[in-house]
């Protein structure tokens, strides 16, 4: 995914975005594409529909009277998504650069970094510490103000970090990496400091798809084909 920042407010960015600056977001295994993409899609905790309705039972669940009542119109219910819609995407593989680091934001060292760098503006929003427990919370001011901060540092060999590589909030199975497109003046020095992408392959359909129907049946949803 490639996310160039364009809104005012941080909370609608992505986790490790920095102002003014394009990031692409990878994923180090085929699950882990599909798991991050899909993952705004799984169910919620369930809802007592008596929180919003008065003419239901005590056992009734939110998201169950919708599914009832879309079903029941014609509509695709909640959870069931359309193959056209996945389809539009690409599977892409990345290389990373030959030459240089990203910093693994949730080493022990790097949250000692973080604490001795840390921004003032952390302080002044009532952040006492930063853990991994904050690193993976849905806060996004708090994550791309830590990312603003780290950008234009300098590593010990002299060099400027290419992004940064993170757990996923949605699984151990896989890790996130985080790549900032730094501009350079020079294409020839650039070499071996980019990342690049092949062309990209189609989505195969779950049924000959093992990663993205295992996603599926992880986040108990539906395709349609």
């Amino acid at each position: 995914m490639l996310r160039r920042v364009s809104a005012d407010d941080p909370r609608t960015w992505n986790r490790y975005d920095v102002a003014g600056q394009q990031t692409v977001y990878a994923a180090s295994n085929e699950l882990g594409a599909y798991g991050e993409l899909l993952a705004p899609l799984k169910p919620t905790l369930p809802v007592p529909a008596s929180r919003y309705f008065d003419d239901v039972g005590d056992d009734d669940e939110l998201e169950s009277l919708i599914r009832e009542e879309w079903t029941g119109a014609g509509h695709r219910p909640p959870r069931e998504l359309d193959f056209a819609w996945l389809a539009e995407h690409r599977l892409y593989r990345l290389t990373l650069p030959t030459m240089g680091w990203f910093i693994d934001i949730e080493a022990a060292t790097s949250l000692s970094a973080i604490a001795e760098y840390a921004p003032t503006s952390l302080v002044e929003h009532g952040v006492a510490e930063v853990s991994v427990a904050e690193l993976r919370s849905p806060d996004r001011w708090l994550t791309t103000t830590i990312a603003t901060r780290l950008w234009p540092l300098t590593l010990d060999d002299g060099s400027l970090a290419h992004g940064i590589v993170y757990g996923s909030r949605h699984g151990s199975e896989w890790d996130c990496w985080a790549i900032w497109l730094r501009r350079t003046r020079n294409a020839r020095t650039a070499r071996g400091l980019l990342t690049t992408a092949d062309p990209g392959v189609d989505i195969a359909p779950p049924d000959i798809n093992p990663a993205l129907a295992a996603t599926l049946r992880t986040y108990r949803l539906t395709m349609k084909t």
